[in-house]
């Protein structure tokens, strides 16, 4: 087995990195601090280029030796800390967390080019849903997630943490404007679909449109599932309120047959992808 490269950190060091909990923070060092054994062990497996520090307890660097071998495999320089030292940098870290440089942004076009499918969100406000989002991108092998402006911030330590591992993996644009999400689908030939709890088209219309088409050859003159889609998500309470839907080619709903009055906006884009995923698959 590999041994880590192992060194002490001052408190000059550690202030940093705690303070990387703040936004202004990640924007002035162009650093995120990644927290937790499986976002850490992704970090290390898929970006290790990025990764600046390691900071771990013994105690957590036993449990996962997979990690340590990663550490050391990697180069990457780790500061074993106490458990209260561990607390004050990162208390969702269970032991693990570590310092990365925040890649450049990719083009987006280029990530477009031949894709199948793409997630993109229009200030998409919570942390939490932006994460799962992300993950479920990778799940279902989305070839990017496009992050409109006004939405939370893709580096922060909970998005990060909600991603599982996934930000690491998918291709993530952010900043764009909603108009511009949609000619980068259009141009990339694209169709783009908006999932509206109020859209025109119901989910499961055009899963049966699919199904006969692939089955029985027939045409439908409406949204085709079979093509290459970007799915465009809204925000947790006002949907696309002040957002050019006009741009789409359809606002789709999701049946519901309960008394929900509606969906999680991560649960609704895990629907869709997968929707699309298996319409594009089907044989």
């Amino acid at each position: 087995m590999n041994t880590p490269r192992i060194k002490g950190a001052s408190r000059t060091q550690l202030q940093r990195a705690q303070r990387l909990h703040r936004r202004e923070q990640r924007e002035r060092y162009r650093q995120a601090l990644v927290e937790g054994p499986q976002a850490v062990r992704e970090l290390l497996a898929w970006s290790a280029d990025t990764v600046r520090d390691v900071y771990a307890t013994e105690e957590a660097l036993e449990r996962h030796p997979d990690i340590r071998e990663l550490i050391a495999v990697t180069g990457a320089w780790t500061h074993l800390l106490d458990a209260a030292a561990m607390r004050d940098l990162s208390g969702d870290g269970q032991g693990l967390a570590a310092v990365a440089d925040i890649p450049e942004s990719r083009e987006p076009s280029a990530l477009m080019y031949g894709a199948q499918l793409v997630i993109a969100v229009a200030e998409l406000s919570d942390p939490g849903n932006l994460g799962t989002i992300v993950r479920t991108a990778d799940a279902v092998g989305a070839a990017a997630v496009l992050i409109g402006k006004g939405s939370a911030e893709l580096y922060s330590p909970k998005v990060i943490r909600s991603t599982a591992g996934s930000v690491f993996h998918v291709p993530c644009v952010t900043g764009l404007e909603f108009a511009d999400m949609v000619r980068l689908a259009h141009d990339a030939g694209l169709q783009c679909f908006a999932a509206d709890g109020a859209g025109e088209w119901e989910l499961q219309a055009l899963v049966n449109a699919a199904w006969e088409k692939r089955l029985l050859g027939t045409w439908f003159d409406g949204p085709d599932l079979t093509r290459p889609t970007m799915w465009i998500l809204g925000n947790e309470a006002h949907g696309f309120t002040g957002q050019s839907t006009e741009l789409v080619d359809a606002r789709v709903s999701i049946p519901l047959q309960g008394q929900a009055e509606s969906l999680n906006v991560s649960m609704a884009g895990a629907i869709c992808a997968y929707t699309s995923l298996f319409a594009q698959n089907a044989e």
